[in-house]
């Protein structure tokens, strides 16, 4: 079955949803504490992931994932400066 990035009905990206389903992010949210073992573990699954793709996309799909990718991590970045604004 192919897992559907946007609700078909609304457009809305549906990343959040999988990432409460998803095993490691629940067992990691097990106990309400995210420990430094944890979060180098899922740094480690991550890279390993990010590893199989680069191996396996053409470089066309590739430059499209990287771009992605690196917008996506944009858009974490900011959003963490604006939470750290509206602290101050």
């Amino acid at each position: 079955m192919t897992t559907l990035w946007f609700d078909p009905e609304t457009g809305a990206l549906r990343l959040d949803e999988y990432v409460v389903r998803n095993p490691s992010f629940q067992a990691i949210m097990a106990d309400g504490v995210v420990t430094d073992e944890e979060l180098a573990a899922q740094s480690q699954r991550t890279l390993q992931l990010l590893r199989d793709l680069d191996g396996r996309l053409p470089d066309a799909l590739r430059d499209l994932a990287t771009e992605a990718l690196v917008e996506m991590a944009v858009l974490h970045a900011v959003q963490l400066h604006r939470t750290r604004q509206s602290l101050i």
